[in-house]
């Protein structure tokens, strides 16, 4: 009997949602929502520094999906890496996703905004990105702190060095971003993330890009490529 992709991903589900970091995320979502609560006291906008904060805290939690604790029972099994993480980052993604949601109403906010919503988005992404990146190169169970320090740079450090940079006021404001306007930055930040992502999951066997620039027609030979054809 053929079994499917999204028959094996049923599969997954459960073990993957049994192994997922729950006390930690519990304890994550609610320091975020404080720091929301707390940012928008005495009439301040918590839009502007506290939800950024809980939004890179969310992201920090993010970047443990890929540190499966049922990698043993699952790892055996004919089916691929890529689906295995997709599963467990469904599933991360999708709790992050709610708790982040539910901070956006807490105080005077009234809801996402399109920043809000483009500078999660993004950061989810970035988390991902860095939590496959770390698990490819520190095989082991701490790759995920290793990935925090991603997210912290994108959402925290590289606004400020980029206001340096160009001259712009510093802040971590989702609506106030250091170069462009805020569908720009965050729509780069996501498509770095996503290629990255996509990188990191590449199967090492398979031909690089630079392998299948050379296998095209009518490519541009090197010289030294020119001189052995020559002498034949």
């Amino acid at each position: 009997m053929l079994v499917t992709r999204a028959a094996v991903a049923r599969l997954l589900a459960w073990p993957s949602m049994r192994t997922e970091r729950w006390p930690s995320f519990v304890l994550v979502a609610l320091l975020a929502a404080v720091v929301v609560r707390q940012g928008g006291r005495d009439g301040d906008d918590p839009s502007t520094i506290a939800l950024p904060v809980a939004t890179a805290m969310l992201g920090a939690w993010l970047c443990f999906a890929f540190e499966d604790a049922a990698a043993h029972v699952t790892s055996p099994s004919p089916t691929p890496l890529t689906l295995r993480r997709a599963v467990r980052a469904s599933i991360a993604v999708v709790a992050a996703t709610l708790a982040w949601f539910a901070c956006t109403w807490i105080g005077p906010l009234d809801g996402p905004t399109w920043p809000m919503t483009a500078m999660f988005a993004g950061v989810a992404l970035v988390a991902l990105a860095c939590a496959a990146i770390t698990a490819r190169v520190i095989p082991s169970e701490r790759s995920g702190i290793a990935a925090v320090c991603g997210v912290v740079g994108v959402s925290v450090a590289l606004p400020f060095v980029l206001a340096l940079a160009f001259g712009r006021p510093i802040a971590i404001d989702p609506s106030r971003v250091p170069v462009g306007d805020p569908a720009s930055y965050w729509t780069t930040v996501a498509a770095v993330a996503v290629v990255a992502l996509v990188l990191a999951h590449r199967d090492p066997a398979l031909p690089g890009p630079a392998a299948w620039l050379r296998s095209r027609p009518g490519r541009l030979r090197t010289p030294r490529a020119a001189t052995a054809q020559g002498s034949r």
